[in-house]
């Protein structure tokens, strides 16, 4: 008799198992891999380093193989996405286009339920995209405002503008540089005998 993969097994016998274990008809190895795969994507969940999840896994399974392990990984991420894997922008892209589609549909259909599907369907385009921003970012923002970078050196803070600091000649920029660290370049000889100690 031949094994039946979890692939194969119907959606209702799976989400029948998930509601109430105790009366679904499902093989127990099918119960078992089922509960393996549910435990690996909330590990993955927490821990999105697969090498980190697979240690996790194997310890709350130590009867499995590392072969398996990786398996039950990777039909958790094929079967149950997590924040990780998950596809925002393709999701909002594929509503979108939905709802639009919706919306052509219903205009070529005149009556009251197609308006009202058109009404309905304007108003989850509004969720999707979202309300129109009060302030509208302004792009010369950056000229408006004067930033600064504040180096600190001991117990000094040098305040540096960073638009003059773009504009100093390569001598004043060696000059800050030496102040900040302290000292002098160092020789080719001084390097030299620092990478043979």
């Amino acid at each position: 008799m031949s094994k039946i993969a979890l692939e194969e097994t119907k959606y209702e016998q799976i989400k029948a198992y998930m509601l109430d274990p105790d009366t679904a008809q499902l093989s127990d190895q099918l119960k078992q891999m089922l509960d393996r795969i549910v435990s690996a994507s909330k590990i993955l969940d927490k821990n999105p380093i697969q090498k980190q999840a697979l240690n996790l896994h194997k310890q709350k399974y130590p009867e499995i193989s590392q072969r398996q392990a990786y398996e039950d990984l990777r039909l958790s991420i094929r079967l149950f996405n997590t924040l990780h894997t998950f596809d925002y922008d393709f999701w909002r892209t594929w509503l979108l286009n939905d709802i639009v589609r919706n919306i052509e549909k219903c205009r070529i259909g005149n009556n009251d339920k197609d308006r009202k599907t058109i009404a309905m369907e304007h108003a989850n385009l509004l969720k999707v995209i979202g309300e129109k921003p009060e302030d509208i970012p302004d792009p010369e923002r950056n000229e408006k405002h004067q930033f600064y970078i504040l180096i600190q050196n001991d117990n000094r803070q040098i305040k540096v503008d960073l638009n003059s600091l773009k504009d100093l000649p390569i001598a004043a920029l060696q000059e800050l540089n030496r102040a900040i660290y302290g000292g002098s370049e160092i020789t080719d000889i001084v390097a030299e005998e620092i990478m043979k100690s």
